[in-house]
């Protein structure tokens, strides 16, 4: 089973991207699990039909922690895209604390440690587990995919701008980090472009720099935004698009990637001065 953990910014557009690479993949037969590492427990939004699941943190919360008394189907949703696939489709959100309350990548803790207990990957058949996680604060329950190795493969959604390849940068340094410990591998970047100037070369060389490469670039577009707002993939709002199109070969490519590596990192001062002398040139 193909295990692979979608990294980013916060507000990068990692859910969008990530909900589209699940649905290429059960588009071509596989059978997939989203999961959503989300206190915000959005990001399956797309692919459930504009509607936000009951996550398994909160369920785990009505029955006192007792994963024993979690089934399968209270935190397994089947999505109702899949009369259009020939695969499978299923999605789930581990959910977060209370606000101002707890550890945010709890959630994310809790969310594997029962899925594992619940024997998900068999119990289901997949042939694939999409891990979307927040990437702004690489902390432990974040890092959860990664360090205990249940995702192999990783790619960073950025921008070409500085914030957006800071996290990218941050999660390269977690990958790195536990690379020798979990076989974790980064398969490349995603560049969700924000309509700069130089944006495609400057993460060319972004990635480049950190011994890694660009798997695809979703481009700039209100087609996007129009979908999200109702709920939708491009893949139901405009698949003759050719922002669609780019979503198929984003996914196509990745499926395809057999190039990991374990990327070197910058430190910010280091991103900090290569960016200036990088985002004219």
């Amino acid at each position: 089973m193909r295990q692979i953990a979608v990294y980013g910014k916060g507000g990068i557009g990692k859910s969008m991207i990530s909900s589209h690479i699940s649905f290429a993949f059960a588009s071509n037969g596989l059978r997939v699990l989203h999961l959503g590492c989300d206190p915000k427990h959005d990001s399956t939004r797309l692919l459930l039909g504009g509607q936000m699941p009951h996550a398994i943190l909160d369920v785990l919360r009505e029955v006192g922690f007792m994963t024993q008394r979690v089934k399968l189907d209270d935190v397994i949703y089947s999505s109702p895209l899949n009369d259009s696939v020939p695969g499978m489709l299923f999605g789930a959100e581990s959910g977060g604390p209370v606000p101002g309350s707890g550890c945010a990548g709890k959630g994310v803790t809790e969310a594997i440690h029962t899925l594992s207990q619940l024997h998900v990957a068999d119990e289901l058949e997949l042939d694939a587990m999409l891990y979307d996680v927040l990437g702004d604060v690489v902390c432990g329950g974040f890092t959860m995919p990664l360090k205990r190795g249940y995702a192999k493969e990783v790619y960073i959604v950025t921008s070409g701008e500085l914030p957006a390849m800071f996290a990218a940068c941050n999660i390269s340094k977690a990958v790195a980090r536990f690379a020798q410990r979990s076989g974790v591998r980064l398969g490349g970047i995603v560049g969700n472009l924000r309509n700069m100037a130089n944006e495609r070369e400057i993460l060319n060389r972004f990635a480049q720099q950190l011994g890694t490469q660009i798997v695809g670039f979703v481009p700039y577009s209100e087609k996007i935004k129009a979908a999200s707002g109702r709920g939708e993939t491009l893949f139901q709002y405009a698949p003759d698009s050719p922002e669609c199109d780019a979503m198929r070969q984003l996914a196509d490519n990745i499926y395809n990637n057999e190039s990991m590596d374990v990327p070197e990192p910058m430190t910010f001062d280091e991103l900090h001065h290569w960016w200036q002398a990088n985002k004219a040139a």
